[in-house]
């Protein structure tokens, strides 16, 4: 964390946030024909939303720039959590140029994801939260699994234009407010994610001429989970739970519908409350700002459970808010 006026009273920092706008914007267009020539495309087919080949990778630009601009910006990268990154980020590179496997893809996923719990919470949940030895462990090996879960939610939730551009431009800007609101400080992971992601956005809005890719949905997850993660080691657990609550929702309630159907859950499908929307006849930027309008009043919601203390009626009512546009999302336009 910085001081929030300490860090923009800095004249560099407007600066940087104007030569990392251009070159993200620069590389971007560059990607997108260099992608083309290679052939490193998303062809369309049978659980697609695009009609046309898109440019497949945007995510392989903008995680090296989140890392750097962040760097720049005198963010202190813990060395366990960037490790963790960059086996996301390569793994999943990889995933996209030669499609690998799901269990090679996962092993990597859960190493990951056991590095950063391992190295980085384990400390703090062990000093903070839970004495019981055999407790902890058995709540490690569930906070493993929740954590490869929600990488996943993120990528499976990746799949029309914006989408996800708006769930994470979403999550930082909310994070941001209350960081103002709190203490007058400013999370510059945060602040790198939004600027990147910002632009990044407008390449990936209808109509899209590129895409993450899940070099950029799985990486992209993880470092959302990180900055949410330090909200709940705070304490402010209910706004940890509630700002990305959409995703997880359509996705784990998608999973048990294909669960109780018998159906091959792990097979890619068009089954999602937001797919469903796009076969009702909502247009991809309709769904897209939908979730936005989810995601302002989740914020609210966040924003009154720091009022009032982690207030477990908060969260409810956020259940049901999310519930309600899955359910507009479920019907006939």
């Amino acid at each position: 964390m910085q001081d929030f006026y300490g860090f923009f009273n800095n004249g560099d920092a407007f600066l940087k946030v104007f030569i990392f706008v251009f070159i993200t914007a620069l590389s971007l267009v560059i990607a997108k024909k260099i992608f083309f020539r290679w052939k490193f495309v998303d062809k369309p087919n049978f659980r697609s939303n695009h009609k046309k080949p898109v440019a497949l990778g945007g995510g392989i630009i903008i995680i090296p720039l989140i890392i750097i601009f962040s760097f720049l910006n005198n963010y202190f990268w813990n060395l366990n959590i960037l490790i963790s990154i960059l086996i996301l980020f390569f793994i999943s590179m990889w995933d996209d140029l030669k499609n690998i496997k799901p269990l090679p893809r996962l092993f990597f996923h859960f190493l990951a994801v056991t590095i950063y719990v391992i190295f980085y919470l384990y400390s703090q949940i062990d000093n903070d939260f839970i004495d019981n030895k055999n407790i902890l462990f058995i709540f490690i090996v569930f906070l493993i699994f929740g954590i490869v879960w929600f990488i996943n939610a993120f990528n499976f939730m990746d799949g029309i234009n914006g989408i996800t551009s708006v769930q994470v431009i979403s999550i930082c800007l909310s994070l941001l407010a209350l960081d103002y609101y709190i203490n007058n400080e400013i999370n510059i992971l945060a602040f790198s994610v939004l600027i990147i992601t910002l632009v990044f956005c407008y390449f990936n809005w209808t109509p899209a001429s590129i895409f993450l890719g899940d070099a950029g949905s799985i990486p992209l997850g993880f470092i959302i989970f990180v900055l949410l993660t330090d909200y709940a080691l705070k304490g402010m657990w209910v706004i940890s739970a509630i700002l990305p609550l959409y995703y997880l929702m359509d996705t784990s309630i998608t999973l048990i519908k294909r669960v109780y159907k018998r159906q091959r859950f792990w097979e890619a499908h068009k089954e999602h409350f937001y797919q469903q929307a796009i076969k009702n006849g909502f247009s991809h930027s309709s769904v897209s700002l939908k979730l936005l309008i989810v995601n302002i009043g989740l914020f609210f919601l966040s924003f009154y459970s720091y009022i009032y203390k982690n207030d477990i009626i908060i969260f409810i009512i956020a259940l049901v808010w999310c519930s309600l546009f899955m359910y507009i999302f479920s019907k006939n336009k």
